[in-house]
C-alpha cells in the first residue's frame, strides 16, 4: 500500500510539472509554449523581432531568446510566461547557449563574427571574444569551463576557454557547420554542415585525429543526441525530413518524414520523444524515440525555427 501511494505521489507531481517547450517563431515574433504530454500550445508570447535562438534554465525560471533583427535578447520567466527583461546587445544574436552551472549565457552575434558572455544575474556584464566568420550554433562543455562554436563561414568548430574567453583550439569539420551538440560526458562534439550534407563526429580526446563524417539528408541545420547519446537525430531542411544516426555504427539507420524545412530539435527524456520545429509549416513534429514515428504535430506560429536546447526538464 504505501508503494502504491509513494508512486501516486510522483505520478501526481509529473503531472502537475509537464516538461515545456519554447519555440520560436521568426515570422510571427512570438515563442509559443507547449505542453510536450499533452501535445497543445499554452501559452503565446510576444518577444522582439525576428525571434531565432532560444536556451532555457530550470534552476533559474528562466527562458532566453534570441531576437535577430533587433539586436535584443528577450527574457522570459517560465513560472509566469512573461517578459521580464530584454537585453541589449547591439548586434545580430542567433544562437544562444547557457553554460550547466547557471552563470553565463552565450551568444552568437551573426554579423560582428563575436560571442558575447552576459552575466545571468547581472547582465550589464558583458564580455566578448571575436571569432571566425558567421558564429551560429553555440554548445557549453558539462563543466561550463569549454564555449563550442560553429563557426560557419570557416568550415571549423572553435573551441573557447570560458574562463578567459580565449580560443583554445580551431577544430576543421565540413563546409559550413550549423548546429552543434555535446555527448552528456563533454568527450565528443556533433557538428552538422549544410554545404556538403554530413555531420561530423570529433573526438575531443584525440586531437590529432580526423572526425568522421556521415552523410545525412540535404542542408542539414540541427542535431540532438537522446539520453544515452546512442542515437543521434538531425534535420534535414530540404529534404523535410531527419535522418537518425547509429552513434556506434556511424550509420544513418532511419529517415524520417516530418514538416516542411525543418529546423531547431530536442530530445524530451522525460516521455522519450523528439521535438522538430518545422520553419515551412508552422508547426512542431512529434517523434517517439521508440517507433521513430510522428505521433503529433502541433500548430505553433509563423516561420517556427527553434535554435537551441528550447525544451525544459
Amino acid at each position: 500500500m504505501k508503494n502504491f501511494v509513494w508512486l501516486l505521489a510522483l505520478c501526481l507531481s509529473a503531472c502537475q510539472h509537464p516538461s515545456l517547450a519554447y519555440i520560436t517563431n521568426q515570422g510571427a515574433n512570438t515563442v509559443s509554449v507547449i505542453d510536450t504530454r499533452q501535445h497543445k500550445v499554452t501559452h503565446t508570447i510576444a518577444v522582439g523581432k525576428a525571434p531565432l535562438g532560444v536556451a532555457v534554465s530550470k534552476k533559474l525560471q528562466r527562458v532566453y531568446v534570441s531576437n535577430v533583427e533587433d539586436g535584443t535578447i528577450s527574457v522570459i520567466n517560465s513560472a509566469t510566461q512573461q517578459i521580464i527583461n530584454t537585453i541589449q546587445v547591439k548586434g545580430s544574436p542567433v544562437g544562444i547557449a547557457l553554460a550547466p552551472d547557471d552563470q553565463t549565457l552565450y551568444v552568437a552575434d551573426w554579423y560582428s563574427d563575436r560571442i558575447l558572455a552576459i552575466n545571468t544575474r547581472d547582465f550589464s556584464v558583458q564580455r566578448e571574444v571575436t571569432v571566425s566568420k558567421a558564429p551560429a550554433g553555440l554548445v557549453v562543455s558539462p563543466d561550463s569551463q569549454t564555449l563550442y562554436v560553429a563557426a560557419r563561414d570557416s568550415n571549423q568548430v572553435v573551441s573557447i576557454n570560458t574562463q578567459s574567453l580565449t580560443i583554445q583550439r580551431r577544430i576543421n569539420v565540413g563546409a559550413h557547420p550549423f548546429g552543434i551538440a555535446l555527448s552528456k560526458n563533454g568527450r565528443f562534439l556533433y557538428s552538422v554542415n549544410v554545404y556538403d550534407d554530413s555531420l561530423s563526429l570529433v573526438d575531443l580526446h584525440q586531437p590529432q585525429a580526423s572526425p568522421a563524417a556521415i552523410k545525412v539528408g540535404a542542408h542539414p541545420y540541427c542535431v540532438v543526441a537522446n539520453a544515452n547519446d546512442s542515437t543521434l537525430y538531425v534535420t534535414n531542411t530540404q529534404d523535410d525530413s531527419v535522418s537518425v544516426v547509429d552513434v556506434k555504427t556511424r550509420k544513418v539507420m532511419n529517415t524520417i518524414e516530418v514538416g516542411m524545412t525543418p529546423e531547431g530539435l530536442s530530445f524530451n527524456a522525460d516521455n522519450q520523444q523528439i521535438m522538430v520545429a518545422n520553419w515551412g509549416t508552422n508547426d512542431v513534429s512529434v517523434i517517439d524515440a521508440h517507433s521513430q514515428k510522428v505521433i503529433s504535430t502541433i500548430k505553433t506560429g509563423d516561420k517556427s525555427r527553434a535554435f537551441g536546447q528550447f525544451i525544459m526538464q
